[in-house]
């Protein structure tokens, strides 16, 4: 979450707000599970 916050200029705190959020909404339980649905739904692209 640091490294994610001082790219985008934003606190640690600010990253797992927006992280939780995401993956509240995606119903992901991790990370990975986040990207893969993010990837299936179209709103990401590898």
């Amino acid at each position: 979450n640091k490294i994610i916050g001082d790219r985008l200029v934003i606190s640690e705190r600010t990253v797992k707000s927006h992280l939780t959020y995401i993956m509240t909404k995606l119903r992901a339980s991790d990370r990975t599970h986040a990207v893969v649905t993010a990837v299936r739904l179209g709103w990401l692209a590898i």
